[in-house]
């Protein structure tokens, strides 16, 4: 668990530079500073002094509060491989508030069975069973859409609407640059 939190830390946070913009057609097109663009989805590399990391980062096109959020941090679901750690397909989602300590996030592909992230740090959700990263990244290569749901530390339930456009391709795409079987 103490390799995710680090792994965010390190490299993830200093990527969410990138925000959305609007192109010229209504649909929402990803910026992705030194990242290579999948439609809604973002990916690349990341080369530390020992090891490599390939991630891939995408941000929600739709955000609900229930009550409404005054304030909320930045919002992104994240995947990456890390070999030299043996972490490979980890999801992890962050949220933008604090969860609610014993609460459980809970993730949905299209109108498939509910996946449950039980691991809260601070703002941020993952799965402590390999099992289910790999069977929601199965579902999010064929998938349209991906729900995540979650309760801040004050009560809000959030409901957060990910595109899953671009997310097979830049699946293989982080997967080739680190060298493993799609």
């Amino acid at each position: 668990m103490f390799k995710k939190i680090f792994f965010c830390l390190i490299f993830i946070f200093p990527l969410f530079l990138f925000k959305n913009i609007y192109s010229a057609t209504p649909e929402i097109v990803m910026e992705c500073p030194g990242l290579k663009n999948f439609k809604k989805w973002c990916a690349g590399e990341y080369k530390g002094s020992e090891s490599k990391s390939c991630i891939m980062i995408s941000t929600p096109i739709t955000e609900k509060g229930e009550p409404p959020y005054k304030s909320r941090g930045q919002v992104v679901a994240t995947v990456y491989h890390m070999p030299s750690e043996d972490s490979m397909g980890v999801i992890y989602i962050t949220t933008g508030y604090t969860y609610k300590k014993g609460s459980i996030v809970t993730v949905k592909i299209d109108k498939n069975k509910d996946y449950e992230f039980n691991i809260l740090e601070g703002d941020s959700a993952f799965s402590d069973d390999e099992g289910i990263d790999k069977q929601l990244i199965v579902e999010m290569k064929k998938g349209n859409n991906m729900k995540v749901v979650g309760f801040s530390a004050r009560g809000t339930k959030t409901t957060d609407i990910y595109s899953l456009v671009g997310f097979s391709s830049a699946y293989t795409y982080i997967s080739n640059l680190c060298n493993l079987k799609n």
